[in-house]
């Protein structure tokens, strides 16, 4: 927010001569009427009370995760209503009073990305580092130690201090965080931290780094090489390659890093030579600062879109590609107005007068300008039925998912020093590396850890949450069971935690009482479950595809052995050793109707079964030898998801594995993407040729 120079100085001036609590408010509310207006309901010292003590007000914060475009999630920490207006009336306090580095750029006014990366471009090197969990890394205390220094300076007397405190406790919240032990081992532990997702953190974090961009900034000009930050991305650049590995200088930047209390994301840090691509802070600089080819390919696809089918369609087909690209779906996108944020980021980039700028901008305003009938957008030469995209096929597929986010979550039963993960490993193995003491607080512990990521996989398969929720924290899991055989015990089961009462006694050579015993028909025999090993045993498999019993080459023989008497397997193709996570549950049911289908059509008695290994995913080709739909049109109704087996196997599938079918139709021989969580997935896609009609299901590790 831009202020008047009277506005700063006044800030300036009274926070200087904060004395008490009382001082502090009346601050606070000249903030909030310069932001809120003059009419804005002024803060009381009860709300200052309330919001900064997490005793009283419990729920101060609300988490939640979104998908990173490199994998994975990050967490976000929402303050509620109340604290939310008290930070953003603190950020705006803290941004008129300390005088940022002039090597920051991030979260700061009149500074962009472009401004950033105008510093690296025609560099003949560009050298990235990222700083491992930014925000979390900085501890309330050092905020609160930080606000006795200048510009500060709350300290001397009681009142002053008392001041700090209540400015580091509204800006911290206590969170669990990655820490290195005296062994330099990363620890999980409990610390009051600056939250990603708070008013207050972008700009303390630069106030904390003030010290950081100093001896950077010291050390790139030692080296003659150029230097900025933005957040935790920070970028030297130079014409003289001093970036290798043991040098002088990457030694002095790690050792600056370190002692300035932050780490170093390894699995960031590149370093980008001319000649080939050069990227900062998302912007090419091989040249000057400029977009990713992708980002105006992207603009022309919704764009072509908006004139061909109208607007309503456009956006019906946008608004699922966008929530899976931003991984939040409280999110909701208009297309009308994301094309125009992204039409005021190029101009940023490229400049007003740059052609493709002023070209994609006149299409735009001619779209917003015009009715929304669609006999405006009616293309004069008919188009190429192959390339076309009906209006019914562009609402209903591609479906965009995540299964990637719901790998994430169930991975988070194999990873290191988490109780969850010794819920399906040796129990005891958790005590001898500490991660619980006892039966107690290992389920306190677990608990802890999945009500971070059981809302989120509500989101993306409630069957899924159910059965975790049944296997280790249902009291009363006798009543309904959990699984695929319905079992009726679990960790929480009162005949086990009377058990272990005993420290001695191991969980797993637990016998279940008569209730919950059952008999299991294997491929060894009938098997008679008795021991609550077998009950861990079965949840294992029942979230994860696991390779040391060639799991998906026996659920692939077992479906044909009962489907497909008389066919004949031509290939068969990697399938031994697989390992994933998805729900198998699901995936058998869907695995059902496929050979189902694969049965009515006798009289083309060959299938072949092969799995695809990429980097990150396992494709499992289920191909149908010669049996083809040519008679068919792609836009048949029968392939659409609104019905039938295809309707029931996107339900099961959606945020478990992407799927595609691969087929020849009246039209030749395309791939139909029906799940998929690539955002730019086409619908059709043309392929060489079709050997028969192929189910096509990717599974990411």
């Amino acid at each position: 927010m831009n202020l008047q120079e009277s506005q700063k100085k006044h800030i300036r001036s009274a926070f200087k001569k904060i004395k008490s609590k009382s001082d502090f408010l009346d601050l606070l509310n000249y903030s909030k009427k310069n932001i809120y207006g003059e009419k804005a309901r002024l803060f009381e010292l009860k709300h200052i009370t309330y919001h900064s003590n997490p005793n009283i007000n419990p729920k101060r914060y609300h988490q939640f995760s979104i998908s990173k475009k490199s994998g994975g999630v990050r967490t976000i920490n929402a303050p509620n209503k109340g604290l939310k207006s008290i930070q953003k009336c603190l950020s705006l306090i803290f941004q008129n009073i300390y005088d940022v580095s002039p090597d920051a750029y991030g979260f700061i006014p009149n500074k962009s990305i472009v401004d950033n990366a105008k510093i690296h471009a025609c560099s003949l090197y560009v050298y990235n580092i990222d700083l491992k969990d930014f925000f979390s890394s900085i501890d309330q205390a050092r905020i609160w130690g930080r606000m006795q220094h200048p510009p500060f300076n709350l300290k001397g007397t009681n009142n002053k201090i008392e001041v700090a405190n209540i400015i580091a406790a509204l800006c911290c919240q206590e969170i669990l965080v990655e820490r290195l032990d005296g062994a330099g081992t990363w620890q999980t532990v409990l610390k009051n931290v600056v939250p990603q997702g708070a008013p207050t953190s972008p700009t303390l974090t630069n106030i904390i780094c003030q010290s950081l961009d100093f001896y950077l900034g010291a050390a790139a000009k030692k080296f003659g090489v150029k230097y900025s930050r933005y957040a935790d991305d920070i970028t030297f650049s130079s014409s003289h390659n001093i970036y290798k590995e043991n040098s002088e200088f990457v030694a002095e930047i790690k050792r600056i890093i370190t002692n300035q209390n932050f780490n170093i994301k390894d699995s960031k840090t590149r370093l980008q030579k001319a000649g080939f691509k050069q990227e900062v802070t998302g912007l090419l600089v091989n040249e000057k600062p400029n977009v990713h080819k992708r980002y105006i390919k992207e603009l022309r696809k919704w764009l072509y879109y908006w004139e061909h089918y109208g607007y309503a369609t456009a956006n019906d087909y946008f608004i699922p590609h966008y929530i899976a690209d931003k991984g939040d779906k409280n999110q909701q996108p208009n297309l009308k107005n994301v094309l125009g944020g992204k039409l005021d980021f190029l101009k940023m980039v490229k400049g007003a007068d740059d052609s493709t700028y002023i070209g994609l901008l006149s299409r735009f305003r001619i779209l917003n300008d015009s009715s929304r009938d669609q006999s405006v957008f009616e293309i004069k030469n008919k188009p190429d039925p192959v390339k076309k995209v009906t209006p019914k096929s562009i609402s209903t597929f591609p479906v965009i998912h995540t299964p990637k986010v719901l790998v994430s979550i169930l991975k988070r039963f194999s990873i290191n020093k988490s109780a969850l993960k010794f819920a399906t490993h040796s129990w005891d193995a958790g005590q001898d590396e500490a991660v619980f003491s006892d039966y107690g607080d290992f389920i306190k512990k677990a608990k802890k850890e999945f009500d971070k990521v059981s809302l989120g996989l509500n989101e993306l398969s409630p069957q899924l949450r159910a059965k975790i929720l049944s296997f280790l924290f249902y009291e009363n899991v006798k009543e309904q069971g959990w699984g695929m055989h319905r079992i009726k015990f679990g960790w929480s089961s009162p005949e086990l935690k009377e058990n272990m009462k005993d420290n001695t006694k191991k969980p797993e050579n637990f016998v279940l009482p008569l209730y919950a015993q059952f008999q299991l028909k294997t491929k060894q025999g009938i098997q008679t479950i008795q021991k609550f090993k077998q009950v861990i045993d079965i949840f294992k498999n029942e979230i994860e595809v696991r390779d040391e019993n060639s799991a998906l080459e026996e659920l692939i023989l077992d479906l044909h052995d009962r489907h497909l008497h008389g066919f004949t397997i031509k290939e068969f193709t990697n399938l031994e050793n697989k390992n994933f996570y998805t729900d198998i549950d699901y995936l058998t049911k869907v695995l059902d109707l496929v050979f189902e289908n694969i049965k009515k059509r006798q009289f083309f008695p060959e299938v072949s079964y092969e799995v695809i290994e990429n980097n990150d995913s396992y494709t499992l080709s289920i191909l149908h030898h010669r049996s083809t739909v040519r008679g068919l049109s792609l836009y048949d109704e029968k392939f659409s998801l609104e019905k039938g087996d295809f309707g029931t196997i996107k339900a099961r599938l959606n945020n478990l594995c992407d799927w595609s079918i691969q087929t020849e139709f009246q039209e030749g021989s395309y791939q139909l993407n029906y799940l998929s969580s690539d955002p730019l997935s086409p619908p059709f896609q043309k392929i060489e040729k079709a050997e028969g009609f192929n189910y096509l299901f990717t599974f990411y590790k």
